[in-house]
């Protein structure tokens, strides 16, 4: 396999330099937000209404004790939590939160060895992952903590028409059976385009990542008996697939990397101005990913839960296939009662609308619905301190 270490040397340059970018537009982001934290914001759609004393929750959420978090994990989230812990900082100048873009899997690895306060990521922690968490900590608490669309974004001199692909296409794409351009399975999807008969270049996630777990999932769910490779945080891609870190490493990859192609967070896209595919949803339609089409997708599956979490491919005309919730993890029973205040104030504010939540759109994001942030207070009020105390006061 093709490691991302020995490819373009050039990528190891531009890899930071894009993260940057990412980090200063999200926090310039922050800035220019609203600082109110303390409305009460009601909505219907989707997934029901708030709860009616979400304000006085958020107004507490801003006495959290001071001091400073570690966290780490997904990549797909880090723009938003970039922002929204900006703006929480900002608010509450006495708490420091140290979030490290690491990917999904090496935040759950930082989570199960004690390094880090909480993790995200992109797929919840399975019972392998949960075993190896000692049993003295208690339970697991996992929350979505945003909603994205994953796009796939390529790079196709000379062609000025946004391309359309369905899931067996983009599964012979990224298994290494489809090799050029000019491919009778793509061409066949799109007549009115001359593609180039240049060889394709799949662009790959090489860490352990949430973003890949929900492409791969919706490709298996497209294609159950096609796709052959997987559903996965990691995957044994094939050897004409050139591997990146982050969602920074495979959006960089693309833009200077002609005939490329590759899946990347839908904010990463926007941000850096990529071209993205129509994507074949389970409609028969080709559908963009924005912000509406992502919205409509998790409309079509307004409950979700560590368990059962997957929202791609859903029902509906204008479902974006490829969408997915990141999660946020957490011990429910907190050693310290100090940190574990600052652990549910702080993603209480910001999975919530009137807080973080009110971030999300400027930054190519969804807000969460509703039903799932009622749900997140739900499970935020379960977790205690070390003598048993609840940390969120109601």
């Amino acid at each position: 396999m093709t490691s991302w270490n020995t490819n373009r040397t050039h990528r190891r340059r531009i890899v930071p330099m894009l993260a940057v970018g990412l980090a200063g537009a999200a926090l310039l982001s922050a800035c220019s937000s609203s600082s109110s934290s303390s409305t009460t914001t009601t909505t219907t759609k989707p997934g029901g209404t708030l709860s009616a004393n979400n304000a006085a929750y958020l107004a507490a959420d801003l006495k959290a004790p001071g001091g400073s978090l570690n966290a780490s994990g997904s990549t797909f989230v880090q723009p938003f939590f970039n922002s929204a812990f900006y703006k929480y900082t900002s608010l509450n100048q006495a708490l420091q939160i140290n979030y490290q873009g690491v990917g999904s899997g090496a935040g759950i690895t930082a989570f199960e060895g004690g390094s880090v306060a909480f993790a995200a990521s992109d797929v919840p922690m399975a019972a392998a992952d949960l075993a190896k968490v000692p049993a003295s900590s208690g339970s697991v608490v996992q929350i979505p903590d945003i909603l994205g669309g994953v796009a796939v974004a390529y790079n196709l001199p000379g062609v000025s028409h946004r391309i359309k692909l369905d899931g067996p296409t983009l599964a012979g794409i990224f298994d290494g059976t489809i090799t050029m351009w000019n491919a009778p399975q793509i061409t066949a999807l799109n007549p009115a385009v001359t593609l180039p008969a240049h060889a394709i270049t799949p662009e790959v996630r090489a860490d352990s990542s949430g973003t890949t777990y929900i492409f791969t999932d919706y490709l298996k769910s497209a294609n159950p008996t096609a796709w052959t490779l997987g559903t996965s945080k990691t995957i044994a891609w094939p050897s004409t697939a050139i591997q990146s870190p982050k969602n920074s490493g495979v959006a960089s990859a693309i833009l200077t990397s002609p005939y490329s192609i590759g899946y990347v967070e839908l904010s990463y896209a926007i941000q850096n101005k990529m071209t993205y595919a129509k994507v074949k949803n389970s409609a028969g339609l080709y559908v963009a990913p924005s912000l509406a089409t992502v919205a409509a997708d998790a409309d079509q599956k307004t409950s979700v839960s560590a368990a059962d979490f997957s929202i791609v491919n859903q029902a509906g005309a204008t479902s974006y296939p490829i969408s997915g919730y990141s999660w946020a993890i957490f011990l429910q029973k907190q050693t310290s009662a100090t940190t574990g205040a600052q652990v549910v104030k702080v993603l209480d504010w910001t999975t919530h609308t009137g807080g973080g939540q009110d971030l999300a759109g400027g930054l190519n994001y969804v807000p969460l619905p509703p039903a799932v942030q009622n749900q997140n207070r739900t499970q935020l009020l379960t977790v205690t301190g070390p003598s048993g105390q609840t940390l969120l006061t109601k």
